[in-house]
């Protein structure tokens, strides 16, 4: 299986991650350890390191999130074909549906 990266997943990770240095020092690095930490647990086991996304009234079985621990934040990524698509880093408190079109990108 290819791990591909939607182009903004990084600029997602740098951008919460300058946010949370901003907060305490160590902070954005914490933040940065727990994405990574959340990439190799789902590079491991795509089908198993994460949730289907319920979007309310219906289940998206090929997109899944897998949450951060210590922080309300979680990955959205899927499984298409041979690739493993890391879509998002999203705040909980977000839509996922506004992040879906990234996944239509690909």
């Amino acid at each position: 299986m290819t791990a591909r990266f939607h182009p903004e997943f990084p600029a997602d990770v740098r951008r919460f991650a300058k946010d949370y240095a901003g907060i305490s020092i160590g902070l954005g690095e914490r933040f940065r350890g727990e994405i990574d930490a959340g990439i190799v647990a789902i590079k491991s086991s795509p089908g198993s390191a994460g949730h289907f996304l319920d979007l309310g009234s219906s289940i998206v079985p090929e997109v899944r999130r897998r949450n951060l621990h210590a922080f309300p934040f979680f990955i959205l990524y899927g499984v298409v074909g041979d690739d493993l698509i890391f879509g998002s880093v999203i705040p909980s408190r977000s839509d996922p549906l506004t992040w879906l079109t990234r996944f239509a990108e690909q």
